[in-house]
C-alpha cells in the first residue's frame, strides 16, 4: 500500500490536483480529492491502471486501487464535494463527520514513510483507544531438514517416553513456513517493532542480516542451563520472559501460523496494556494428564489443575491457532507463582504428560482471573490440517476470499496425504499469497519452490 500511496501522491501532484491524506478510525488510510477535479483524477486512475493497477468505484464517488491480490491493501480514494462554506464527504473519518463546516478545520501536514503528506489538524492526532507502546513477536522454529538436529534429538529421544503423536516427524517438519510467516508480519503487522526467532537451529540460508530480526539460542535466554539442550517448545515458551531487548508487550507465535490481512496492535492489546486472547470452541474435555496423550492435551489438563486450584475456576476450552499476546512482567510473576511448575517443564527435554503450556492457556486465564487479559470474539480465524485431503481442499477459497485474520498451517502427526503432495500444494498456495520477499530476505533468482521439494534441503 505504501508505494501505491507514494505512486498516487506523484500523479496526483503532477496533474496539478490537489489532496488530503486521511485515516478512518481503524487506522485505514485514504486520500481525498476535490471533486471539481474528477477529470483529473479519473485521468490518473486511467494511467495508474495501465501501469497495473486495478481499479474500481466501490461506492459513490468513492475508489479502490492498489496493484496487490489482496484488495485490503490497496489505496482508496474519494471525491469531497465543496458548497460555499460546507464540505460533503461520501462517508465519515477519524476527524470529521460527513458534512462539516469549512472554517471548523486547517490544513496542516504529516510525516509518514518519510515524506510530508498534506491532512487537516488533528486527523492523525492518537486517539484514547490507540495503541502506543512497542510490540515485538518471538517465533519459536525448529529446521527439521537439518541432519545434525535430527541426529540428536533422535539419540535423545530413545531415551524417553513421549505421548501420542510427540514423536512425529510433523513435530519439526519444515518447507520454510518460517519465511513466509515473516512475511506475512511485513506485510499485514508492520507496526511489530523487533522480530525475535527463538532457535538452536542454524539460521535460515534466506535470511540476511537485519535489526528488525534477531536469532535467539536457548543459552542466551533460559534462566537455568543444566536442562539443555531441550526439544520441547513447551519449555522454549516458559523462557520467553527472560529474552533480552523483548518489550514489555509482545506477540508470540508459531512458523505455522500466519497474519492473512492487515491487523491493527488493537487485536492484541487494549491501549491500557490489557491483552485480549482468542478461545477456540474446542473443549480440553475430561480426564487427567497421562503418559498416553499427546503433550498438548496433558499440558492443558495440568494448567486446568493450577488454576482450579489458585482461583476456583474451571478452564474449559482450548485457544486458537493464532499468535497470541503476552507481557514479560506477567510472565516473571506466574514464574514466582508456579516455580515448581516453571522449573519442571524448563529442564523437560521432550513433552512430557507433567508440562505446562505458558503461551497456550496458562497465561491468558491466569491474566483474565487476574484483571490483566480479557477473551475477544471480533478474530476470524482458519485452522487447516495439511496432512488431509479435506484440509488442502481448503487452500484455493483461503487464497481467492482473503477474509481471515488469521490462518494455521497445520502439520498433522498422522498423514493421509503423501508428503511430496502436501509440500507441493502448500508451497504454491504460501508463495501465491505471500509472493513479496520482505526486506531481511536474501533475493536470489532460484525458484523457492523448487528448493522446496522433498530432499532438496
Amino acid at each position: 500500500m505504501v508505494d501505491d500511496l507514494r505512486y498516487l501522491r506523484a500523479e496526483l501532484t503532477a496533474a496539478d490536483t490537489p489532496f488530503l491524506l486521511l485515516r478512518d478510525a481503524d487506522h485505514h488510510l485514504r486520500l481525498a480529492v476535490d471533486a471539481t477535479h474528477r477529470a483529473e483524477l479519473r485521468r490518473v486512475l486511467g494511467a495508474a491502471m495501465v501501469a497495473g493497477f486495478s481499479c474500481n468505484e466501490v461506492r459513490h464517488n468513492v475508489f479502490r486501487i492498489g496493484r496487490d491480490l489482496d484488495p485490503a491493501h490497496h489505496v482508496e480514494l474519494e471525491l469531497w464535494e465543496y458548497h460555499g462554506d460546507t464540505v460533503e464527504c461520501p462517508r465519515p473519518n477519524a476527524l470529521t463527520r460527513n458534512v462539516f463546516d469549512v472554517a471548523d478545520v486547517e490544513q496542516t501536514t504529516v510525516l509518514l514513510f518519510d515524506t510530508s503528506w498534506p491532512t487537516l489538524e488533528g486527523m492523525f492526532a492518537p486517539h484514547p483507544a490507540d495503541v502506543g507502546f512497542p510490540i515485538d513477536i518471538v517465533y519459536s522454529w525448529v529446521d527439521g531438514s537439518d541432519p545434525e538436529f535430527r541426529a540428536r534429538r533422535a539419540g535423545m529421544m530413545a531415551q524417553v517416553v513421549v505421548g501420542e503423536g510427540d514423536d512425529a516427524d510433523a513435530r519439526i517438519r519444515q518447507i520454510d513456513e518460517l519465511r513466509y510467516a515473516l512475511r506475512s508480519v511485513h506485510k499485514n503487522a508492520p507496526w511489530i517493532r523487533r522480530i525475535f526467532i527463538a532457535t538452536d537451529s542454524r539460521v535460515p540460508e534466506w535470511l540476511a542480516d537485519d535489526p528488525k530480526v534477531t536469532i535467539v539460542r536457548a543459552a542466551d535466554h533460559f534462566s537455568d542451563l543444566s536442562g539443555l539442550p531441550v526439544f520441547n517448545s513447551h519449555a522454549i515458551e516458559s523462557q520467553l520472559q527472560h529474552i533480552e531487548g523483548l518489550s514489555e508487550h509482545f506477540l508470540y507465535s508459531n512458523d505455522d501460523m500466519f497474519f492473512a490481512r492487515p491487523v491493527r496492535p488493537s487485536m492484541f492489546f487494549t491501549a491500557a496494556g490489557i491483552s485480549r486472547f482468542i478461545e477456540a470452541g474446542t473443549r480440553i474435555g475430561p480426564g487427567a494428564n497421562n503418559e498416553r496423550r499427546s503433550g498438548f492435551e496433558n499440558a492443558a489438563r495440568v494448567n486446568r489443575r493450577l488454576l482450579a486450584q489458585r482461583f476456583g475456576h474451571v478452564i474449559t476450552r482450548h485457544l486458537e491457532h493464532t499468535p497470541v499476546p503476552l507481557r514479560r512482567s506477567v510472565l516473571r510473576e506466574m514464574e514466582q507463582t508456579f516455580p515448581e511448575d516453571f522449573a519442571r517443564t524448563r529442564t523437560s527435554r521432550f513433552r512430557a504428560a507433567t508440562d505446562i503450556s505458558v503461551t497456550n492457556s496458562l497465561y491468558h486465564y491466569y491474566a483474565l482471573l487476574t484483571g490483566r487479559a480479557v477473551p475477544q470474539e471480533s478474530a476470524k480465524v482458519r485452522y487447516v490440517d495439511t496432512t488431509g485431503h479435506a484440509g488442502l481442499a481448503l487452500l484455493p477459497g483461503l487464497a481467492r476470499h482473503r477474509n481471515v485474520d488469521f490462518f494455521c498451517l497445520n502439520d498433522g502427526s498422522f498423514p493421509e496425504v503423501a508428503e511430496a503432495e502436501r509440500v507441493r500444494v502448500v508451497s504454491e498456495f504460501l508463495e501465491n499469497y505471500f509472493p513479496e520477499p520482505a526486506p531481511w530476505e536474501r533475493v536470489d533468482d532460484a525458484d523457492p519452490l523448487t528448493a522446496l521439494e522433498p530432499g532438496a534441503a
